[in-house]
């Protein structure tokens, strides 16, 4: 009996085994003329307690290889520069682009409300994914819902639409996008939370978001450990005509992530108790990697 015991066991284990190398096998497995995206979204932060933004819907503009052999639209938006959070609202003006070979695909997300402050401090979260035709991404489109909202010490307030327009628009460059492997893409949004809030009054509030794609092996990044926690250290980072912030944990550690250049200047700005700033000016930082500072105590 012992030793049918353990065959039983031997097969089901197998089975097991069996099954989840066929699963892997099956979710790494892209049909033939079709691609897999994923988007991820990260935040830039801002001195609130939360930054609710529900998002319903998350949608791509694919240009198909067969379109883009028949004309040249693949190289449209390679041409010139942009800024960071190149996005607009569907309703703000007509695109004047030729959509009559693309294709807008839906992906797959978690429809609801994410709180953008949970994804600072370098954590980010999978917003959408999904198998689409294969082909050349054009944009990311995002609609939102009416469940917006900002909680300032501890008491929320409504975020209203800006102009109720519901969708935003991200363009997309080629170099914007990860390819983990032939037809295995990644993309990675920023929604600044700080620049997306307008305080129109004292206790009314706009959403008019910010979003901006950036990619970790074409950026760098800046961590580090900021002491003691009642100095409630504000941090800062400039870097080629950019600034970024990053509020610490509860146990004082930082991350700040996309940042473009060779060399960043970091600010800490302390905000209580009577503790000085400090900044540390041309620290050496490297696309794809990570410069740790060390551990800042600020002094009184």
């Amino acid at each position: 009996m012992k030793k049918l015991h353990a065959a039983v066991l031997l097969s089901g284990l197998l089975l097991i085994v069996l099954y989840s190398c066929q699963k892997e096998a099956s979710e790494n497995t892209i049909p033939e003329g079709q691609q897999r995206i994923r988007i991820r979204m990260s935040d830039g932060p801002v001195n609130y307690d939360a930054v609710n933004v529900d998002i319903q819907r998350v949608e791509v503009l694919v240009a198909p290889d067969s379109c883009r052999n028949r004309s040249n639209e693949d190289d449209d938006d390679d041409r010139g520069g942009r800024g960071d959070g190149d996005c607009h609202y569907d309703n703000e003006h007509d695109d004047h682009e030729d959509y009559s070979c693309m294709i807008w695909d839906t992906l797959d997300i978690r429809p609801g409300i994410y709180n953008l402050l949970d994804l600072s401090n370098g954590v980010d979260t999978l917003l959408a994914s999904g198998i689409t035709v294969a082909g050349k991404i054009k944009k990311i489109r995002l609609t939102l819902g009416t469940q917006n909202s900002v909680v300032i010490d501890s008491v929320p307030y409504p975020l209203r639409l800006w102009n109720n327009y519901n969708r935003i628009t991200i363009n997309v460059r080629g170099e914007d996008i990860e390819e983990i492997r032939p037809g295995d893409l990644q993309i990675w949004l920023d929604f600044d939370a700080g620049r997306s809030i307008v305080r129109i009054q004292n206790n009314q509030f706009i959403l008019k978001s910010f979003l901006r794609i950036w990619l970790p092996p074409q950026t760098a990044a800046i961590k580090g450990k900021i002491l003691p926690d009642r100095a409630d250290a504000v941090v800062s980072v400039i870097a080629n005509n950019d600034t970024l912030v990053a509020f610490p944990n509860s146990d004082g550690r930082f991350k700040i992530r996309g940042i473009r250049g060779t060399t960043a200047d970091v600010y800490i700005n302390a905000t209580a108790n009577g503790y000085r700033d400090t900044t540390l000016t041309g620290v050496a930082i490297q696309t794809g990697r990570e410069t740790d500072i060390g551990t800042i105590q600020l002094r009184n």
